[in-house]
């Protein structure tokens, strides 16, 4: 079932989908509207002037093509600009949903309207009433336009800007954190058998982007094994790494049925893999921090984000409803403090010198130290302590080393 929602997710949030979508629909109103005619009084149909909805329909086709080529080609060049100057692994996350989307799939679902309602007038196809009805859907298709091109206007302003992808990348992360907080939990790892189990491994080099634990545990059921996940989302897997152990098959055979559980791609993707915002989060504030760009402003409101993430997962986990665990699957937790030590080392090592950006990440070390939940207290203290270790030895002023140091108390 979650394999089935993630493929659907894919497709809904794929830049082409809704625009598809409302290109089937504005042919399927135009088709439709001979089916409503009788719902048109006959005085109201005489009473319409036909060429005022061609001439309406004429404006709407000659000109919303080349909005939606302008808008695509905007949205484009603003993608492009967010992963020059944040990170090329945001980019997939600004493409998902949005006002763009919306605005590219309005435009071209009433170009398409407009295109067809006009073989329709032109061809003789339409009666007097599904005339009228078609000036209906007319009006309603300009409103909407209207509307959009208003949104879309507005949206420009912040089309392509650092710290719209940062909020962006955060709230998609914090979904993720959300969503691993209402996973199962696994089984004990008593259940495991304790003969030699059979390694589970993909066929192909790349990344997992995730794990069907139900799926997997009712298959496990099946073929009666018991099952230890051994490469969680985010991990690589491939021939030479295993992605489970398989305890009880008779065969490889047998084991390698459990291999559509797993999701595998080329590249990480966010659905399942939360620690994959954190890092492009990590990678967004490391680009600022770059000579070429020297904005610690940027890097400052990535070590923002990072905290209320890392606030969020503490806060997931707390609110996480009750729910039977596994049966026949184990698997290890997030190794959180792996996940804040990744994005931590790096921006300490690109801004090493910079004293406003390592307070910053004191201060994340700080709240981190206070998630109790996440157990982070004794990597938040050693990261502390690695990140003055670091000031020491980059910063020319040693006022701003003992600045640095009354910061971490």
């Amino acid at each position: 079932m979650e394999r089935i929602k993630l493929i659907v997710g894919r497709i809904t949030s794929s830049l082409w989908f809704l625009p598809a979508l409302y290109a089937a629909g504005a042919m399927g109103v135009v088709l439709a509207a001979p089916l409503t005619e009788f719902l048109v009084p006959d005085w109201l149909a005489d009473a319409l002037d036909v060429e005022a909805v061609r001439t309406v329909l004429n404006i709407l086709s000659s000109s919303l093509l080349a909005v939606t080529i302008f808008s695509l080609t905007t949205m484009a060049t603003s993608l492009k600009a967010v992963s020059d100057a944040a990170t090329p692994r945001a980019r997939p996350i600004l493409i998902r949903g949005g006002s763009a989307q919306n605005a590219i799939a309005t435009f071209l679902g009433a170009f398409i309207f407009s295109v067809i309602g006009l073989v329709s007038l032109n061809g003789g196809l339409l009666g007097s009433g599904a005339e009228a009805v078609l000036f209906a859907l007319t009006v309603i298709a300009t409103l909407m336009v209207v509307v959009v091109l208003i949104q879309w206007i507005r949206q420009l302003s912040t089309l392509g800007d650092v710290e719209d992808a940062i909020s962006k990348v955060e709230v998609a992360a914090q979904a993720a954190f959300r969503a691993q907080a209402r996973l199962p939990g696994p089984a004990e790892r008593s259940a495991l058998g304790k003969g030699k189990p059979y390694l589970l491994y993909a066929q192909r080099p790349g990344y997992v982007q995730m794990v069907d634990f139900r799926a997997l545990d009712d298959a496990a059921e099946k073929l009666d094994v018991t099952v230890e996940v051994t490469a969680l989302p985010g991990e690589r897997c491939g021939p030479s790494r295993e992605l489970a152990k398989v305890f009880g098959a008779d065969s490889a055979e047998t084991a390698a049925r459990l291999l559509p559980c797993f999701v595998r791609g080329e590249r990480r993707t966010l659905e399942a893999d939360p620690c994959f915002g954190l890092t492009a989060l990590s990678e967004i504030g490391s680009r600022a921090l770059s000579p070429g760009v020297n904005d610690p402003g940027t890097a400052i409101s990535a070590i923002r984000a990072l905290e209320r993430c890392f606030a969020e997962w503490s806060d997931a986990v707390n609110d996480a409803p009750e729910c039977a665990p596994l049966s026949r699957v184990v698997y290890p937790a997030i190794d959180a403090a792996q996940a804040l030590r990744e994005p931590v080392i790096a921006l300490a090592r690109d801004g090493a010198s910079q004293l406003e950006v390592l307070r910053a990440l004191i201060e994340l070390c700080s709240l981190a130290a206070r998630l109790d939940r996440l157990n982070l207290s004794h990597e938040a203290k050693s990261l502390t302590a690695e990140i003055i270790e670091r000031a020491s030895a980059a910063m020319a002023h040693k006022s701003d080393v003992s600045r640095l140091k009354d910061a971490a108390g």
